[in-house]
């Protein structure tokens, strides 16, 4: 029952962010992104669908902040709870890319860093890993960046999808 309970306020607390999102994305950017040299850039986890319902445990909690480049290249921190409940951490380094001339607003990214946090049982769930809960995380998304919002589909391995809401600062 405590399980349902949390994972209703998150549920609640996700929706609360995304509509705090939308209103401030009316809003004007103080430059626009494109002439800034550096872009701070924050995300949360919106929904996760996992491929087995047998892999989630918990609430689907993701926080991030990245810093975007004007060339595509950016760097970042994300904060969640890993698809078996376990506090887990990923510092990365990206590239984005805008593949269609006619859709600028479409984005393909890909991430790769370093993961902390899969434990016990489950750190053998990262092909690659040492020290007992460290290994290295590769994260490819596609999404849709329209003025300061973004939205973010995350393919998680194998095991699921990661959908993301976020917002340039």
């Amino acid at each position: 029952m405590a399980a349902r309970s949390a994972h209703a306020v998150a549920q609640v607390a996700i929706v609360v962010c995304i509509m705090v999102c939308r209103c401030a994305a009316g809003a004007e950017p103080v430059h626009d992104e494109q002439d800034r040299s550096l872009n701070w850039y924050v995300q949360m986890g919106a929904y996760v669908h996992w491929i087995s319902s047998d892999d989630f445990e918990g609430a689907p909690l993701f926080a991030g902040v990245e810093i975007h480049l004007k060339d595509g290249w950016s760097g970042g921190f994300s904060i969640f709870n890993n698809s078996f409940g376990q506090f887990t951490q990923y510092a990365y380094a990206g590239k984005s890319f805008r593949p269609w001339d006619t859709h600028p607003e479409v984005r393909v990214a890909v991430t790769a860093g370093i993961v902390h946090g899969y434990r016990d049982e489950y750190y053998d769930t990262l092909p690659i890993r040492w020290g007992g809960s460290w290994g290295i995380g590769v994260v490819p998304a596609i999404g849709i960046h329209k003025k300061r919002m973004g939205y973010d589909v995350a393919l998680l391995g194998v095991s699921g999808l990661l959908f993301l809401v976020g917002f340039h600062l």
